[in-house]
């Protein structure tokens, strides 16, 4: 097997291992997205509060319904603290309604950026155009 053709195959290869986890963040956040276009509002309140990888996460309660949820936010915002008590807005899902996030004001609630995968689906690009090169020089 020639040189040029393994390189060909380790770039194309490495480009796909790049572009896998960027297109499933960026359907991700698309879902989100629509999630949110759909969202309803409900009052709810903070029951706990727990140090994640990202920082403070809260456990909310709410109420849709009639029916008592309790979970974490989907969308939670870097850098907000929380105590337990505290009231907070919730943006639901009314076709999944244990989705929820909690906005600070109307319309915080926004899907998480993603910049690595960005930064991936860019390498991942010029990995192909690499590939591709090669094989017109050949």
């Amino acid at each position: 097997m020639p040189v040029v053709l393994v390189v060909q195959v380790v770039l194309v290869v490495a480009a796909a291992a790049l572009a896998v986890p960027a297109v499933l963040a960026r359907r991700d956040a698309t879902r989100t997205r629509r999630r949110l276009a759909r969202a309803r509002t409900a009052s709810g309140e903070v029951v706990a509060v727990t140090e994640g990888a990202g920082g403070v996460v809260p456990t909310v309660r709410y109420f849709v319904g009639g029916e008592r949820l309790e979970g974490v936010p989907r969308t939670p915002r870097p850098g907000a603290r929380y105590l337990v008590s505290q009231p907070v807005d919730v943006r639901y899902d009314p076709q999944d309604p244990a989705w929820m996030t909690v906005e600070a004001v109307p319309g915080d609630a926004r899907p998480p950026r993603a910049p690595r995968a960005r930064a991936s689906a860019a390498v991942a690009a010029v990995l192909l155009a690499a590939a591709l090169l090669l094989q017109l020089l050949r």
